[in-house]
């Protein structure tokens, strides 16, 4: 049955009901009214649960995120709402459990869109168990027939951290052409450049990120070496302290200790 058809038969059978209650009398029609409500709330009752979710994860209260997708997915079991839980899993680093979720997920039948964020999300704690090679085949496998951002800026920043930076160089450009607003596809070609030391190119992918506000750490970080290195140490030093303002993503090896103790490193130097 198409979906508009269902859609039409949901709203007109609850109005038929009622229509023929309320001509049997007010009080079956009160009832009929009592009865729909309730059912509504019951079938909504998932949703409010995905919005407090969503209140939580922006408010950072991850575990409170983590409990209400639980909650919505006993809702409805809508497997994308395991996935979401799989997700804040890896980022409160519990990544064992994350990846034994998302191995039962992926047995069940899913929608192709919720294939994929399975999959992605699935690369990702392979990746922070160690298994490097099976999170890139798994990407590897995916792009051919589901390009997105996602799957570029997640593939774009394995081969980095692999340190394959020709292979990088040639996918990171081939991602930049697919959408050059992207704010980790753009971090990933910066970062490029700026292993290779090709200074004033990852200068240019810069400015251009920093017009999108990033909210990870790398971005500033790396940016910030890159000034350094061009002589520019007064920005550097800005952008290096705006680091501090962020959390490093999941994927790379930043950690906080590492953007301080390059602070203190520039402090020493230029108290010297």
């Amino acid at each position: 049955m198409k979906t508009w058809v269902k859609l039409v038969l949901q709203v007109a059978v609850p109005v038929v009901i009622l229509f023929i209650l309320f001509k049997l009398g007010l009080w079956y029609g009160v009832a009929g009214l009592a009865v729909i409500a309730a059912i509504l709330i019951y079938w909504l009752r998932g949703n409010y649960f995905v919005l407090q979710a969503n209140i939580r994860y922006g408010k950072k209260d991850l575990k409170g995120a983590y409990d209400y997708y639980g909650r919505a997915y006993k809702a409805n079991r809508n497997s994308s709402f395991s996935i979401s839980q799989a997700f804040i899993l890896l980022k409160l680093g519990e990544v064992e459990q994350a990846e034994k979720l998302l191995s039962q997920v992926m047995q069940r039948k899913l929608s192709r869109n919720n294939e994929m964020t399975a999959k992605i999300n699935y690369s990702i704690a392979l990746w922070r168990l160690g298994k490097q090679q099976e999170a890139i085949a798994i990407l590897e496998e995916i792009l051919p027939s589901f390009k997105n951002s996602i799957v570029y800026g997640n593939l774009g920043l394995y081969y980095l951290m692999m340190n394959d930076l020709d292979k990088a160089l040639a996918f990171n450009l081939e991602a930049y052409e697919y959408t050059d607003s992207d704010k980790t596809i753009l971090d990933n070609l910066g970062f490029n450049y700026y292993l290779l030391g090709r200074y004033n190119e990852a200068k240019g992918i810069y400015e251009k990120l920093m017009l999108l506000n990033p909210t990870f750490a790398e971005a500033y970080y790396y940016y910030a070496l890159t000034l350094s290195e061009l002589g520019d140490q007064a920005s550097a030093w800005n952008k290096m302290e705006q680091a501090l303002s962020y959390e490093p993503s999941m994927i790379t090896t930043l950690t906080r200790g590492m953007i301080e103790d390059k602070l203190e490193e520039w402090r020493k130097f230029n108290a010297s």
